[in-house]
Parts: C-alpha cells; structure tokens; sequence
C-alpha cells in the first residue's frame, strides 16, 4: 500500500517552486523513487494546454478609438487577434513558461526563426521586441518582447530602474504592430511573477502606457490591445488599472461569445475504452489510438511508409501491406515513378485490402530532415483523403520502426498536425486512427500521453530547466532533455487550502522519509548562503551539462565551483539563500538525468534494450533468507530486506567467473547512498556509486567482508536517515595488496606483462575490484540510523 506525506511548503518556497518544480519532483523521483504533487503551487506553464473558456472582464472605447479589454484565457490558444506576445529572454530561447508553452503550441519553427535571428543580430535587449511567424498559433505573428527583471523583494531603486524599461517594452510592443499592419494583439503581465516586477504596479505601467500611446501618437487607425492572463491575481489587476486609469464601458465579466468571436475547437475528453484504445474529438474529427495491423484496418484510407525507389518489398509495413494487397499495387505504384522525392505522397487504390486508397509516404531516414518533412507528409495525407471526401483514415507510427525515431516527438507532430486540420477544416467529418503495432507499448504510451495533454489530462511534463513564464534558461532547446512523468502541479487555487504543500508518496516508509530528509536539508537552516553537492556522475559532465551550470550562475546570480577530491566529485553552490535552493534543485536533476542516461547506456553494453531487473520486493521476514541477513546483522535494526534480481546481471557475472578461470566467489559487504539503490538494482556496482571516504588501495569499487567493515568504511553516509548495505557475491581470483592510485589491477610479476591481478585487498576485509562483472548484488538491506533519526526529529 502506497504511502504518503505532505510537506508544507512555506511564502517565500512557492515562486521557487514554480519556477524549479519540475526539477525538484524530477529529482525525488529519480534520487527515492518518491512521486511528488505540488499542491497550491502554480507552475507558469501549469495551464498551458488546459481548455479554459475566455471570459472577458472589462473593456472600453478610448477617444480616438483604441479599444482596451481584459480577458481571462489560455494565451496559447486565444483567437481573435492578429498577435499574441510573448514575455521572451535576450536570447529568444523558448524553453520555460510561458514561452515554452507558445513555442509548443506553436510548432518548432517559433525556435527556428528565434535561433536565426539571433545568430544573425545577436541577444535581444531589454525593452525590445520584434515580430515572428506565429506558426501554429491562431493568429498572424507572435511579438517576442523583453522586459526588465529585478532582483527578489526589490528595492525602490530597483522598481525605479526597471519602470521605463517596461514602458519601453510596451511602446516597442505596439511600433511592431504598426510596422506589420496589425489591428489587434494580446499582451500578458510583462515582467511580473518570477521577474519580480510588482504585479499592481506592473498592470499600472501597462495601462498608462497604453494610455499615453493612445493620447499622443495614436493615429485612430484600428486597433485593439487585450491583456490576456490565465491566473485570477494578474487579471483582477489589469482590470483595476484599467478601471482607474481609463474608467469602463464594460466591467464585468461576460462570455467571449459576447464579442462575436468564432468558437475555439471543441475537445471531448479523452476515452479509453479500456480494449487498447482511446480516442477523443476535435471538432468533427475524431483522433483514435488503437493497437493493431496496418494491414488489416477497414477504413477509408490507409497511410503506407515506403522508399523513394517505390519498393514494396521493403520495410516492414510495406511488406505487410504487398503480402495483404497482392501483386497489383506494386504495379499500380510503379508507374508512379518519376524522380520521386521526401515529402511526396502517391496515391494508390486498396487492391484486396479492406480500404478504398493507400497514401503511400515518402520518409527520409535522416533525423533532421524527417522531422521537418513528417508534418507536411500527415497534412497531405489528410488533405488528400479530404478531397476524395473519406470518412475515415489510418496512420502507423511513420518513423518509430527500424527508422527509430523518438516516439515521443513522432506523437506529437502526427497529433498536431491532425489537431491544426481539425481547427481550419471545421465542417469537415473525419475518423483518423493511429494503429500501433501490439507489442510496441512505448509508442502507444507516447500517443496517449500527447492525447491526454490536449486536454491537460497528462501530469505535468516538461525539460527539468522549465522556468517561470519570463524565467527561461538562455540555452538553445534541447530535444534530448528528460521529461519527467512522475511528479506534477496540483494548480488548484491555493486559496482552496490553508496553505500550499508538497504532497510525497512511495510503497515505503523510509524512501518517504529518505526523501523528505534531503528536501529539508535543502532548505535549512534558513538564510544559509552555500550548498554542496556530492554527486560522482559529475565526472561524466559534458559540454551540453556545463554550458548549462554558466547559464544556472547568470539566471540564478549564484557561483558554482566544480571539485574533484580524493576520489569524489562535488559542487559548492553559494550565493543568496533562494538563489542557491532554486540553482540546487535545478543541478540535482541535472546530474539525475546524467545517471539516467549512464543507466541505460550500461543496460545497452550487457545486451539489453530494456531494464530486465524486477520491482523492489521485500523479503518476507519468516523466510530463511531475512534469518540468515539478522544473523549477520546483529546490533542493527533491520527495516526491511529485499532480494535483489536482475537475470542480465547474473549471466555476466557468470561470464566473468569463467574469463576469470574461478569457480568460487566471496560474500561481501558495501554501503551504498541511497539515491543509487534503483540503479544497483538495474546495472549493477558501478564506481560512481559508493567511494570509500578515503581510497587507500586504489580507485575502484570497494567491498569488506563484514558488516561492522562497511560501517567502517563508509563513515560519510552517517547523515542519512537509513543506512543501506549491499550483500553481494563478489570474484576476488587472484589478488594483491592495493596501493593509492591504481585504476587497474598491478601486473602478475615473471608473468605476461599484460596479465594483471584480479583484484586487491588491503586493511583487515576490504577488498576491491576494477569491473562490475565481478560483484553480483543479491540483498539490499536497510536499516535504521537511530543517531540520524533522532536529529531528524529535532
């Protein structure tokens, strides 16, 4: 039965949290294996692909004719307006907030122009603004605009600075509408929230600087600015600067129907029939998931991936379709050929398949141009079963096969691109279907996830760097990035509850309190200026992760000093006390990621393409292995004892016991921090995992052959609240006395010069190896750290 804890989370934690949220949940996910839910946090980005219902809330006619409203709505999804603004950095890098969320709403090619002006310009100032293709997004351009940031709890000098910057901002704002003959535009809450620009006085400047436009260069041409929020405060806001600043017509709330807009597209909810498929509807479009064959599908029009040399006989789906369709379709497509390129779409007739037409796609094999091609490829498709007036049409996961392009982001252009049709071709009545092969259950995962997110039925899911709505980290976007499904924002209106909190959940006791330990030592003591974080995967850092640390330092104001000691990696972060928590958070999940992807790169060198470890099940305590774990654990409070399977690592160690010509192996002991008891459990030791506080026989991974050894040799991890020992069997074969410094076994002297020691030993029972083949884990045991678990209490 799952356990649970709540964790209150104090005033001044809830803009850090949501700005570092997805990190922070990210991190106690992947360090204990403990879900996270932030309730009463609002993450900037948190409504981004919810349906909300735009609701006006005030709006007047100046003089001249400039017309004013507020509006509480979805800023990616507003209609009605020729520009949506967008709170952006100087470096246009769209990977946080709100930001993130209209670049996705809006298709990569929001980034792609943003990175192009850029690399051709240079960083975009504070104050200034351009406008850009929209993309997807239901207008014609986005203005990317920077406003001023202040420091938190700005001083009055610092308001006093930062006020004509985001005068200026709005004035820029409205120069681009001019220069691009736009007519109306939908500004957000520059600079406030995580920016720090105080919201009353934010919604005064924007206001009075409205106002002054419309008072000394407003032409009268027409023109309408909406400031468009999702969140009550910010809305409420505008709406009293507006009544104060330019008195009302209209102040009170009515419906966007009022105004005569068009209707936004209508989504049902998401269904899963529970027979492997779901489906919801966009319009009169239906979006249906569902396992099966291609081959098989019964509806009007089937969706085929083939080469460019028109070979049916090639590529899985297309064999299955010439096996299905007989002979005469790759008679009927031959005649086709004519220097065929990626992107084209060749329709064929369904032969003795059980549909009317075949869309035959042209898809290039480099991940590149795939990507840009695979949205014209679907919209071609559906347009053509459009004009042949089909009822229905089937699609594969073009691309996720032998072509082996990430799920996830097939998901989400197929889904987008059928979505974008569905919103221009109202009238039209369509059933597409996205059939997935029956054992590929992470593509359909893929899929229903990115269903579900059109309605913001999916947990909160986005890059660990996700920031605040103007908070973005100056860094290109990442398509390699994590996205964590585990942890996620409860944005209910924190006035529901007494007061925000993080609610913890795991199958056991101490992961919850493990987790809760570490979180709390992030935090306090308060006012603390410095953190260090011992982490050995920093060792395996590239350029990618510390570009990332620089671009931490500028956006957080904090320092981080990179340490390599005796053995260990660390970093010391120091700077003002919320600085250094956010910069903490956003780093744990960075080196988090790091691991992750040493994990899976470990399961692929022993052969494995996915984990073949078993859930973390406790050893029942009347069972002979829990008798044989307290005899050797005599003056320790055994919690819990799990067995520890994994049969990938049991073949090579077995391997590795006949390379090594031995045929016994040792029972032996170590101590593990318990952020890296999931991954024992998946790749076995590693040397990152457990260094000993001092590395006396060389640097590899280090065993004792008792349990009072490992507490010994451990003494740093005397802080955390549970101790976790390891039993393992481990292949000493040949050994000899270690020396500080040896990354491989010394040399078997009168030997082979390249024939080395198997392992070596030193101090009374400690023993060392240089391969993780040689140790095979077989029990975790926990226990309790009674000195620990009394200071935690205090």
């Amino acid at each position: 039965m799952a356990k649970s804890d709540n964790i209150p989370v104090e005033e001044e934690m809830v803009s850090i949290l949501g700005q570092c949220g997805p990190a922070l949940t990210y991190a106690l996910q992947s360090k204990f294996g403990c879900t996270a839910v932030l309730h009463g946090v609002n993450a900037a980005s948190a409504g981004a692909g919810q349906s909300m219902k735009p609701e006006i809330t005030f709006s007047t006619q100046l003089s001249k004719g400039l017309r004013v409203s507020v509006w509480r709505d979805d800023l990616t999804t507003h209609c009605g307006v020729d520009a949506v603004v967008n709170a952006a950095n100087e470096h246009l890098s769209h990977v946080g907030g709100l930001a993130k969320a209209l670049s996705d709403a809006g298709g990569p090619d929001i980034q792609r122009e943003s990175d192009r002006y850029i690399n051709a310009h240079g960083r975009l100032l504070t104050g200034y603004a351009i406008a850009a293709s929209p993309g997807y997004l239901p207008c014609k351009k986005i203005i990317h605009v920077v406003g001023p940031s202040l420091p938190y709890k700005p001083q009055k000098d610092d308001v006093n600075i930062a006020t004509p910057k985001l005068e200026k901002a709005v004035r820029n704002i409205l120069e681009e509408m001019k220069k691009h003959n736009l007519k109306s535009v939908a500004i957000p809450a520059i600079s406030s929230g995580l920016f720090n620009f105080p919201l009353p006085l934010c919604a005064d400047v924007i206001v009075k600087t409205l106002k002054q436009y419309h008072d000394h260069n407003y032409s009268g041409a027409p023109l309408e600015v909406r400031l468009v929020n999702h969140d009550d405060l910010s809305v409420g806001e505008m709406k009293r600067a507006c009544c104060e600043i330019l008195g009302s017509t209209v102040s009170h709330s009515q419906p966007a129907a009022a105004w005569g807009l068009p209707p936004k597209a209508s989504y049902s909810k998401v269904v899963s029939h529970g027979n492997g498929s779901t489906s919801m509807k966009v319009n009169n479009v239906s979006l249906n998931l569902k396992k099966g064959y291609i081959e098989t599908q019964k509806t009007s029009g089937i969706v085929n991936t083939i080469s460019s040399d028109l070979d049916l006989s090639y590529g899985a789906i297309s064999k299955a379709i010439l096996q299905k369709a007989g002979k005469g379709i790759q008679e009927e497509i031959s005649k086709c050929y004519n220097y065929n390129k990626y992107g084209d779409v060749i329709e064929t007739t369904g032969h003795k398949l059980s549909c009317r037409f075949v869309y035959h796609t042209i898809c290039p094999n480099k991940k590149q141009a795939f990507e840009k091609i695979l949205g014209d490829v679907i919209s071609k498709c559906l347009s053509m079963a459009q004009k042949k007036t089909l009822s229905s049409i089937s699609f594969p996961a073009i691309g996720t096969g032998m072509l082996g392009f990430n799920k996830q982001e097939v998901a989400q252009i197929m889904v987008d691109t059928a979505v974008k049709f569905a919103k221009k071709n109202n009238g039209t009545i369509m059933d597409i279907y996205y059939v997935i092969y029956p054992a590929d259950t992470e593509t359909y995962r893929a899929f229903e996830d990115k269903l579900k997110s059109l309605q913001g039925a999916t947990q909160y899911s986005s890059s660990f760097n996700s920031a605040s709505a103007q908070g973005e980290i100056p860094v290109k976007r990442s398509r390699s990035g994590f996205q964590p499904t585990t942890g996620y924002f409860d944005s209910r209106d924190p006035r529901e509850s007494a007061q925000p909190y993080i609610e913890l959940s795991s199958a056991f006791d101490e992961t919850l309190r493990e987790a809760r330990h570490w979180y709390i030592s992030v935090l306090y003591p308060p006012f603390k200026k410095d953190f260090t974080i011992r982490n050995n995967f920093i060792q395996h850092f590239g350029q990618h992760e510390f570009e990332k640390l620089l671009t931490f330092q500028t956006k957080f104001k904090v320092s981080i000093e990179v340490f390599f000691k005796d053995g260990c990696a660390g970093m010391n972060i120091h700077g003002a006390s919320r600085d250094v928590i956010a910069a903490v958070f956003e780093v744990e999940a960075m080196c988090c990621k790091v691991q992750e992807d040493f994990a899976k790169e470990e399961e692929r060198d022993i052969g494995l393409r996915t984990s073949t470890s078993s859930p973390r099940n406790p050893v029942s305590e009347s069972s002979s292995d829990y008798r044989h774990s307290r005899l050797d654990f005599s003056g320790l409070e055994i919690v819990r004892v799990e067995k520890v399977e994994n049969s990938a690592l049991k073949q090579v160690f077995e391997l590795k016991k006949k390379q090594l010509a031995v045929s016994t192996s040792q029972r032996m002991y170590q101590r593990l921090p318990a952020q890296y008891c999931g991954l024992l459990n998946r790749v076995g030791f590693q040397r990152e995992f457990a260094p000993p506080d001092v590395q006396n026989y060389g640097e590899g991974i280090y065993f004792s052959g008792s349990v009072d050894g490992a507490k010994k040799q451990w003494k740093r991890l005397a802080d955390e609240v549970y101790l976790y020992f390891v039993e393992a069997q481990v292949l000493t074969g040949k050994s000899t006395h270690g020396s500080p410094g040896l990354i491989v076994p010394p040399v078997i002297p009168s030997g082979n010069p390249i024939t080395l020691y198997d392992s070596v030993k030193g101090g009374v029972d400690t023993c060392v190896i240089f391969n993780g083949h040689q140790a095979l884990p077989e029990y975790l045991i926990i226990c309790k750290n009674n000195h620990a678990m009394s200071s935690d209490k205090n």
